[in-house]
């Protein structure tokens, strides 16, 4: 089924979305025997579905629970500077914003910012 709710960020097209994650990795598995794509699923925080992404963009992050952005929006929490320096190289390439990673100074992960003003 496709989304009513979220797009793709780099075609902008509705993304499939899954009931529950053995469906995701039911379809990732597909994909990769059929196609030879390597997909990995993971949970929407937006729509609460699954979808799946390819391996190489996935960042996993949750929301941390004391630091917001300049929207006062809850910041994303990545939990290695690895995955995070991932994050912020992926939207530079498709937004061209350069973002840097620095530490959660509650000990929350690692998040990424526009300007060094932590």
């Amino acid at each position: 089924m496709k989304s009513e709710t979220c797009l793709g960020k780099v075609s902008g097209k509705p993304l499939s979305f899954y009931y529950t994650e053995f469906e995701a990795q039911s379809a990732a598995e597909y994909s990769k025997n059929v196609y030879d794509n390597e997909l990995a699923p993971y949970e929407c925080q937006r729509c609460n579905y699954w979808h799946l992404s390819p391996k190489c963009r996935m960042t996993p992050s949750q929301k941390c629970s004391k630091c917001t952005s300049a929207t006062n929006e809850y910041k994303n929490s990545y939990l290695t500077s690895k995955e995070a320096k991932i994050r912020a190289s992926i939207i530079y390439e498709e937004q061209g914003i350069a973002l840097e990673v620095y530490k959660c100074r509650h000990g929350n992960g690692w998040h990424l910012t526009k300007a060094r003003n932590y």
